[in-house]
């Protein structure tokens, strides 16, 4: 800092006390209240302006050591800098006060310190006035005083060698030099502001001119810059805020023809609003205001014109930009809350409304120009729809969360509505003119082009998925249009294409059928990795109807009720295809006289290629189905009746191959059945499972899985059949010792021979009905007779509580209990009991048989009375049978009702049967409880059977019996219920 001759010059000094750390004898710890006094000394004049200024914190005791901060600023003429020099003494602060005060604090005394320090207040009261302590002093000389300041710690000097002083005080201080502002004109002080504001931009261009590009320079100004700045704004007297809105404004208007970081403009402007805040600021001229209301709203419409092509400036892929973006943003929004700004432009409509605006209008001009460009494409709309998707879908990406984080600008929200009212009213007015081919306008309605020949143009159909693709995108919109809103453009666009798709179904349908005839004339054979054999249009035709759901999925309409209406028409072109397809190879394959054809059984090529043809395009067919998405009620029945269709298809072809291999099949199961007793189960199956292997092995190579398995169905069926005709044929004396035995053991190994440890049939499809029913007459022809008539009786009562009431033989109401080794039976009554008599009634009675007879031997029959012409009989008779708790807890144990028709000249008629399980009755299911007699007994009441199965099983292996006389009296007895 220079000296300026004949003119007077003012030392502007500041000075701000940060700590200080003096050390001063114990006895003044105490009381140490720091008082400073600044002196200006200069040293070649002979007399010291003295100014003393007290600390605040005054009356209070302060521990060692101090801090506090507390700034001065001093104004003095300088005479030469070079020898001038700042002086600060600091004092101890005692407060006035009177003896009588200092006396009164006696009782305060603690210990012989304490007392010390009483005396010495005494004395400090008696003394006249106030007189301070000394601590120290500093001298700095003034050339030692950078202009950009000065903070260090300062050791505190004695005044004289006597005095003992020490610590330390920091210290900042910075000083400058200034005109009187008595003889400086507002005018002169405004052009020194400018003259700072055209150095920076001076500074600033410099640098820019070294950097490539412009923004990537960060703002930093060289050390002789930053000098040369500041000496001229103290010696122009500017404050913080003239040099902030000085650079701020070489900035904004550098950032006109050289673009700047925007994160350097954003740290100038919080710059300005920081010192623009500061209290006690002066108020700036109104040519000043306008100078920095010019720079700011310069920047502001710069900005927004970068804001209108954020597209092309910013780039969303490169990252750097999106920064720059950023910034540039938090620059607006910083606007748009700044005092300053409010302050110097108070007719500024909002900077987020024009930030609004300018994405609005932006937008519309890129929109533009995309669609100028679109003109020289193939389908000029397509085009234009999925260069405008791909590009919110790219904002909402990378520019919303920008806007919106530092404007809180829905900017998705904002491109999105304003591209939709573009493209609607773009497309809408193209499609009416009839530009877009395939669609033309008939009464606000679109309709289908004339003649079927015609082929239908794809172009609607990239437009309608273009603009399906720009649909979805309205998911992400901050909040729906609500009425008064305008809706949006293309909420129902789809509707104008449903007439294209409508006629689209039905050259689909007519396609897919000339291509299915096609693909048969050009028929070739293929195989498969495991040798299966299909042919070539069975292929296509999977791929024609493949090709129609992915064109149904992939247009995803978006309208349920029309979506029902078009999946119902799809399912009748896909379903129409299948079952051509079907319906035409099978056919031919009957036209080669494949049903004609006489055992014994060969694996037919062509049985096996048509078969899996049907096969492969149901499978495919049935892929339509989802549980995800079920389809109309309609449709689906569509669906499963040609599902249905094609599946009676392979049942056909395939039923074909048992009748083939019946007379093989029947002479291994005659040689398993009639060998020898010597000869083991395990041996004599062998030729049936020989010729069982071979030909299942050529089957499953030449067929899909699922045919194979239906192929093993009817095998198997035709096998249980051929075991039932040899259980059946001859007469039981003929037959082997160990006939039923074997077969009883060849049936399990051919249940594990077609199940294959899971690689054949299910065990759920090998037990069908025929099954059980051969394993239960094996099971039976085993069993004894005593055992199966127990059985017998076991089936009828398990028929009984399977009967529904009331019964159209009537029914029987009886109680039962046990007590003491006594069974106690009541019958009580019957109802509607069937008439046996020519003259419309019966004459019945009751006959009580315990069950089975082998248990009770000793227990006669028991029979009611016989009442006379009466279809609802009332007993009330009591019969008692002695039997033990064992005998009643026996399996089968149960008491059997026959209701019979009393006759005098011929044998007595059958009326019915019920029984009732010894199990069950009072004292029996609860035998540790006595029950003495009938009363508070429930009645049970039993419906009445017949016989009607004449083919029991039981009863067929009985009568079959013919040297077994219980066998053959049980069987005569049994006959003798039949209904006739």
């Amino acid at each position: 800092m220079g000296r300026t001759s004949r003119t007077l010059h003012r030392w502007a000094g500041n000075v701000k006390i940060v700590a200080c750390r003096p050390r001063v004898p114990p006895k003044h710890v105490p009381r140490l209240i720091p008082r400073m006094n600044v002196i200006r000394r200069r040293v070649r004049s002979p007399l010291t302006a003295r100014t003393r200024r007290r600390s605040c914190m005054r009356r209070c005791c302060t521990p060692l050591p101090i801090r506090w901060a507390h700034r001065l600023q001093v104004d003095s003429d300088i005479d030469d800098i070079n020898t001038d020099t700042f002086h600060l003494d600091i004092w101890d602060h005692d407060d006035e006060s009177c003896v009588m005060d200092a006396v009164s604090r006696l009782n305060e005394v603690r210990g012989v310190r304490g007392l010390g320090r009483f005396f010495k207040q005494v004395c400090q009261s008696a003394r006249q006035g106030s007189q301070d302590d000394f601590l120290g002093s500093v001298n700095i000389p003034l050339s030692e005083i950078p202009s950009t300041g000065l903070d260090a710690w300062f050791k505190l000097e004695a005044r004289s060698h006597r005095s003992t002083v020490q610590g330390r005080i920091r210290l900042k201080l910075w000083l400058s030099t200034r005109e009187d502002r008595s003889t400086v004109s507002e005018e002169n002080h405004e052009q020194q502001i400018h003259k700072v504001e055209q150095l920076q931009r001076v500074f600033m261009q410099h640098e820019v001119t070294t950097h490539e590009p412009s923004w990537t320079w960060c703002g930093d100004l060289p050390g002789p810059a930053l000098t040369i700045l500041h000496q001229l704004a103290v010696q122009s007297d500017l404050s913080d805020l003239h040099c902030a809105m000085a650079r701020y404004v070489a900035a904004a208007k550098l950032n006109r023809s050289t673009p700047l970081d925007p994160k350097f403009l954003h740290r100038l402007l919080s710059d300005v609003e920081k010192q623009w805040n500061q209290p006690n600021q002066e108020a700036l001229s109104r040519d000043l205001e306008q100078w920095l209301a010019d720079a700011m709203n310069g920047f502001v419409e710069r900005s927004l014109n970068q804001i209108r092509r954020h597209r092309d400036i910013f780039p969303a892929l490169n990252p750097p930009s999106l920064i720059r973006l950023e910034f540039l943003l938090r620059c607006l929004g910083l606007l748009g809350s700044m005092r300053a700004f409010r302050a110097v432009c108070p007719f500024n409509k909002g900077v987020r409304g024009e930030v609004v605006n300018a994405l609005r209008k932006g937008s519309v001009m890129w929109g533009q120009t995309v669609m100028r460009e679109s003109q020289s494409m193939p389908n000029p709309l397509s085009n234009f729809v999925t260069t405008l998707t791909a590009d919110i879908q790219l904002g909402q990406t990378y520019y919303h969360a920008l806007f919106d984080n530092t404007n809180g600008i829905q900017y998705f929200s904002i491109i999105y509505k304003q591209y939709d009212a573009m493209v609607g009213e773009e497309v809408y007015s193209r499609m009416a003119a009839g530009q877009v081919p395939g669609v033309r306008m008939n009464l606000s309605q679109y309709a289908v082009l004339e003649g079927d020949a015609e082929p239908v143009d794809t172009k609607p159909f990239e437009l309608f998925l273009a603009l399906q693709e720009f649909c979805q995108l309205k998911r992400h919109l901050s909040a729906q249009p609500q009425p008064p809103e305008k809706p949006l453009a293309l909420s129902n666009s789809h509707e104008w294409f449903i007439p294209t798709l409508e006629r689209w179904m039905m050259v689909s349908k007519a396609k897919a059928l000339q291509r299915i005839r096609a693909a048969i004339r050009m028929d070739a054979i293929c195989e498969g990795e495991r040798i299966v054999r299909y042919s070539s249009s069975s292929v296509d035709t999977a791929s024609t109807l493949l090709n129609i759901k992915e064109f149904w999925k992939v247009l995803n309409w978006p309208d349920e009720d029309t979506a029902i209406m078009m999946e119902s028409q799809l399912i009748d072109v896909v379903c129409s295809a299948a079952m051509h397809y079907c319906d035409l190879i099978h056919t031919a394959l009957a036209d080669s006289g494949y049903y004609e054809q006489q055992g014994p059984f060969r694996c037919s090529d062509d049985m096996c290629v048509t078969v899996n043809n049907v096969e492969y395009v149901r499978r495919t067919l049935a892929e339509f189905r989802s549980d995800e998405q079920p389809l109309e009620e309609s449709a689906d029945n569509l669906l499963e009746s040609s599902l249905t269709h094609m599946e009676n298809r392979c049942e056909r072809i395939l039923s074909k191959l048992a009748p083939l291999m019946q007379m093989s099949l029947q002479k291994a199961m005659f040689h398993l059945a009639w060998s020898p007793d010597s000869l083991p189960a395990n041996q004599a199956i062998v030729p049936l499972l020989e010729y069982l292997d071979c030909h299942l092995a050529a089957l499953n190579s030449a067929l899909l899985t699922k045919n194979f398995n239906r192929s093993l169905r009817f095998i198997w069926k035709t096998v249980l059949g051929e075991m039932s005709r040899q259980m059946e044929t001859g007469d039981e004396t003929d037959k082997p010792t160990h006939f039923h035995k074997r077969l009883y053991e060849a049936l399990q190994l051919l249940i594990d021979f077609f199940h294959a440890e899971g690689q054949g049939l299910l065990l759920e499809c090998l037990h069908t009905e025929d099954f059980w029913r051969i394993e239960q007459r094996l099971q039976f022809h085993k069993t004894d007779t005593d055992r199966l008539i127990d059985m017998f009786y076991m089936q009828r009562l398990r028929e009984q509580l399977m009967a529904v009431m009331p019964s159209p033989y009537g029914s029987l109401a009886v109680r039962a209990y046990f007590n003491h080794d006594s069974l106690c039976v009541e019958v009580l009554h019957a109802r509607d009991v069937v008439p046996l008599d020519p003259n419309g009634f019966s004459d019945p009675f009751v006959v009580i048989e315990l069950l089975p007879r082998r248990v009770f031997l000793h227990c006669m029959e028991q029979q009611t009375n016989v009442h006379k012409r009466t279809l609802n009989p009332v007993f009330d008779e009591c019969f008692e049978f002695s039997v033990t708790l064992e005998q009643c807890l026996t399996e089968g144990a149960m008491i059997c009702f026959t209701v019979m028709d009393h006759d005098v000249l011929t044998a007595n008629d059958f009326g019915g049967e019920a029984y009732l399980a010894l199990g069950n009755i009072p004292g029996v299911a609860d035998y540790s409880t006595s029950v003495d007699n009938f009363h508070g007994l429930k009645q049970i009441e039993l419906p009445l059977m017949e016989q009607k199965d004449k083919c029991n099983p039981i009863l067929q292996i009985l009568e079959v019996r013919v040297n077994d006389k219980q066998a053959q009296d049980f069987v005569r007895k049994q006959k003798s219920r039949f209904i006739n």
